[in-house]
């Protein structure tokens, strides 16, 4: 399949590489079939583009690049919007901003993690009310450090 993206130009995907989230992403809700695209020169980030908006692509990133004790607990409502029978198949994303012209203030949504079943590409967007899952939690340090090969 061919989608034209407005971040990105033309993209060739596979209809089985389409990821599905039922319920889109909070504030973005009419959005449903997503592709993750990972280009070389943006590594270790992400994005999540969608295929129902050609303007709508999210910036993401592997949790345990910026904070390795992250963790979280999925109820068994989530794993059955998943569809999901092994946790190994579970692929987690943080949302990243980065404000405009000051990228050492990029943060990561911990509140908000992105969950993918990697079996069948089923997805939602976990809402946690606890303490300690920040919205803004700062990694340009962090990630900085894991990439430069230090502990």
């Amino acid at each position: 399949m061919v989608f034209e993206s407005e971040h990105f130009g033309k993209i060739n995907y596979k209809k089985s590489e389409t990821i599905w989230m039922a319920k889109g992403l909070l504030g973005f809700e009419g959005s449903h079939q997503f592709i993750l695209l990972s280009p070389e020169e943006q590594d270790p980030f992400k994005w999540l583009q969608s295929v129902d908006d050609e303007s709508l692509a999210f910036l993401v990133i592997d949790p345990l690049l910026v904070k390795p004790d992250f963790n979280i607990d999925i109820n068994p409502k989530d794993l059955a919007i998943l569809e999901c029978k092994n946790a190994s198949d579970l692929i987690i994303y943080l949302l990243v901003t980065i404000p405009k012209g000051r990228i050492e203030q990029m943060t990561a949504n911990l509140q908000a993690p992105i969950i993918i079943n990697k079996a069948n590409l089923h997805a939602i967007q976990l809402i946690i009310n606890e303490s300690g899952h920040i919205t803004q939690y700062p990694i340009f340090k962090a990630l900085e450090k894991k990439l430069s090969g230090d502990k």
